[in-house]
């Protein structure tokens, strides 16, 4: 009976401890499924203007996402998900600020004021919504337009072309139109760097002095420049995989911390800077930070890039989400247009000029469209190359791009002069290299 007795009380300490062990490994992954449940859901139905079927169907029809359950209150614009009655996770919406996830509870951030937008429906383009009947000889809009109808796929979300500064093409998919900010994921990424740009031209930053962050001073990360960050060439330790079956530093930043400037400036260097090219969200967070630390109050902060960058292109239906503790999120929420991405890629063909104005440095496109070193050619400043011509050899060289995750693209072609735009709920199946190789068809 004694030997009964022992053997239970040790198959019961085993039982505990093998749900301790599940608990402490599962509980983190709940807590990433309602995170971005919540946050896609309240962006998706208050910023895009999607219903709440859409998005679930686009973002979270797969397991573990499939397992929460979200309410959506219209009334005071919230999102509460919650996964197997365990654990729950609650985004909000403000209006002209976005989507806020809250992992540790609602806490309101004082000086996140948005500026008013300028409505420009009467002007013409660029700066404007007004586009012109006329287009130039050597386009065949009508071949154009069919092309991209033909290749309008069930995942497409929105495609505009720009020739010499002209918008040649643009179509949409239903409930979708010009004037829907859609989520550019890792877009996001160049916008960022073009903010950078801008205070790097007001002289307060350098891109080769060191990072400006003080809890790096006294150990191998004081090395790190703006530059290493900028080319993702740190050598800080990240994970970048976007894994449904574990927590990975990416996910853990976007779904379970309020600060995520804290979280990824608090990772260690693995090796010195410019040994290793390694992509990561977190280095374009870190920047993100860095430009806050630029300002004395958080509002100008805030306001920074809607008065210096998107009322500048006409940019009006922009804007960038941030955490909970107001940090842009730099890395991943930009939400923009599909003509305002467009007139992000004009701003780098044009050489960062911008209706005459200089708005980034004269060498920042140069610089950003340069392969960083251990890249092998793929890679500049927050900016994809086609250098190597390995992923689109049918395309020219000099070709770079604006990747996200899901499909969403902005391709600059200099030799072209065009821009094109491309923004999916998919990245399945899309082969940029053969789809802008048949547009070139239409445009000479």
């Amino acid at each position: 009976m004694k030997l009964v007795i022992r053997t239970l009380k040790v198959l019961g300490i085993t039982l505990a401890l093998i749900l301790v062990i599940i608990g402490f490994i599962l509980y983190p992954l709940l807590r990433g499924a309602t995170g971005y449940s919540a946050k896609m859901l309240c962006s998706g139905v208050f910023v895009e203007g999607l219903s709440q079927q859409q998005v679930e169907q686009m973002e979270l029809s797969s397991f573990p996402f499939n397992q929460v359950e979200s309410n959506v209150d219209f009334q005071t614009m919230q999102v509460k998900s919650t996964i197997f009655k365990l654990v729950s996770q609650s985004a909000r919406y403000e209006e002209g600020i976005g989507a806020t996830l809250y992992p540790n509870g609602y806490n309101e951030i004082k000086g996140r004021i948005p500026l008013p937008v300028h409505v420009r429906d009467t002007i013409h383009w660029p700066m404007g919504s007004v586009v012109a009947d006329t287009l130039a000889e050597g386009i065949n809009a009508a071949g154009l337009n069919e092309y991209i109808r033909q290749h309008f796929t069930a995942t497409s979300r929105a495609v505009v072309v720009i020739k010499d500064g002209q918008l040649i093409a643009e179509h949409y998919a239903e409930g979708i139109d010009k004037h829907t900010p859609l989520l550019g994921w890792s877009m996001t990424k160049t916008i960022t760097a073009a903010l950078t740009g801008i205070l790097v031209k007001d002289g307060l930053l350098d891109i080769d002095q060191p990072a400006i962050i003080s809890h790096w001073s006294e150990d191998d990360r004081s090395l790190i420049t703006l530059n290493n960050l900028l080319q993702m060439s740190s050598g800080l330790k990240w994970n970048e995989d976007y894994s449904k079956t574990s927590l990975t530093d990416v996910s853990r930043m976007l779904y379970l911390e309020s600060d995520m400037y804290r979280f990824a400036s608090s990772v260690k260097s693995e090796v010195s800077p410019d040994s290793v090219w390694r992509y990561s969200s977190g280095t374009t967070n870190i920047i993100s930070g860095m430009l806050r630390l630029c300002f004395d109050e958080y509002q100008d902060y805030y306001q920074f890039p809607r008065k210096r960058l998107f009322n500048k292109l006409g940019m009006q239906h922009s804007l960038i989400e941030t955490d909970a503790v107001g940090n842009f999120v730099g890395s991943s929420y930009g939400y923009c247009s599909a003509r305002d991405w467009a007139r992000l890629g004009m701003l780098y063909l044009n050489n960062g000029v911008w209706q005459g104005e200089q708005i980034l440095p004269e060498w920042w496109v140069k610089y950003s469209t340069t392969p960083a070193i251990q890249s092998d050619g793929k890679y500049g400043a927050q900016v994809w190359l086609n250098a190597s011509q390995r992923h689109m050899p049918d395309l020219p060289a000099d070709v770079y791009f604006f990747n996200g995750y899901r499909g969403q693209r902005v391709t600059v072609m200099p030799s072209m002069n065009m821009v094109v735009v491309c923004l999916n709920s998919s990245a399945e199946r899309i082969d940029f290299n053969s789809y802008l190789k048949g547009m070139l068809q239409y445009v000479q």
